[in-house]
């Protein structure tokens, strides 16, 4: 009998019901699979735990939000596991999930891993830690990682939005330097981001057909800093639309060194990341298989 290895954390975003997790056990049971649970208890037991059973299973799922899921592929990544990954997303704003048009009943979720193969995934190297989608820093950032988990509970993705307004009244200059691999970009910023995702932080979004998550780039949005409000308002519909021209650029990179940046801090996959003096970004190309 095939093994799986369920990897569920019990408190993300609206608390799913226990019912879910017997549906989708039942889905995995009915397709010929032996499940095995784990439930994560702090942060990082995701990592831990598919660094060490990932290899021994046949299929590994997680079932939480997007951080989850960065820990989760992180312990593949450190393990060397090669098992296939299943997603389900239970998480506040599942960005990335949205992206891999993953569906949203984790019943029916369940019955997509088991009914369709894996595809490689690229994968981004943040100083030496992984991240799946996204490495954001400046405006609305901390965000994600600064929303207290039970406003997240009860509200979901509006608990962002009140957590987000505050940060309208902090806006701080990103004096950066970022050494691509033909062009040397260096300014102040309102907001810098390194994605693999057609939508981040619930209001960003790119076009599908630029977003490719094997093609081994990512995608670098760079915002800068706005001379008042009035121009801020613009540069904020700009993005909006996906108009990235005058001060916003939009490229596709393989790798970044960025400096002047140890007192920033980013988030990856909504996680906080400690500024250093110095930032090295490349992708890791096909790094796991993943199921979408």
């Amino acid at each position: 009998m095939k093994k799986l290895l369920f990897i569920i954390n019990p408190k993300a975003g609206l608390k799913k019901n226990r019912h879910f997790v017997d549906e989708a056990v039942q889905v995995f049971e009915n397709a010929g699979y032996k499940v095995g649970i784990k439930y994560t208890k702090k942060r990082a037991d995701g990592t831990k735990i598919a660094r060490e059973y990932g290899s021994k299973v046949d299929l590994v799922v997680c079932m939480g939000g997007d951080g989850t899921l960065n820990e989760v592929i992180q312990g593949m990544i450190e393990g060397n596991v090669g098992t296939p990954l299943g997603y389900i997303p239970a998480g506040s704003t599942n960005d990335f999930a949205v992206s891999l048009g993953l569906k949203s009943n984790p019943k029916e979720q369940a019955e997509f891993i088991v009914s369709h193969e894996a595809k490689p995934l690229d994968i981004g190297n943040f100083n030496g830690r992984y991240f799946v989608y996204t490495a954001s820093a400046g405006i609305f950032t901390k965000t994600s990682y600064s929303t207290p988990q039970d406003l997240k509970n009860r509200l979901g993705h509006f608990a962002y939005i009140l957590t987000g307004i505050r940060e309208l009244f902090h806006i701080r200059r990103l004096k950066l330097k970022i050494e691509l691999e033909d062009q040397v970009l260096e300014g102040k910023y309102i907001f810098a981001a390194i994605n693999n995702a057609t939508k981040v932080g619930g209001i960003m979004k790119l076009d599908s057909e630029l977003v490719q998550f094997n093609d081994g780039v990512f995608e670098l949005m760079l915002v800068e800093f706005p001379k008042g409000p009035a121009e801020f308002c613009r540069l904020a519909i700009k993005v909006f639309l996906q108009k990235f021209t005058g001060k916003i650029t939009l490229r596709q990179i393989r790798s970044a060194r960025i400096t002047d940046s140890s007192d920033i801090d980013w988030s990856l996959d909504g996680e906080k990341e400690k500024g250093k003096q110095v930032v090295n970004f490349k992708v890791v190309h096909n790094a796991i298989k993943i199921i979408y």
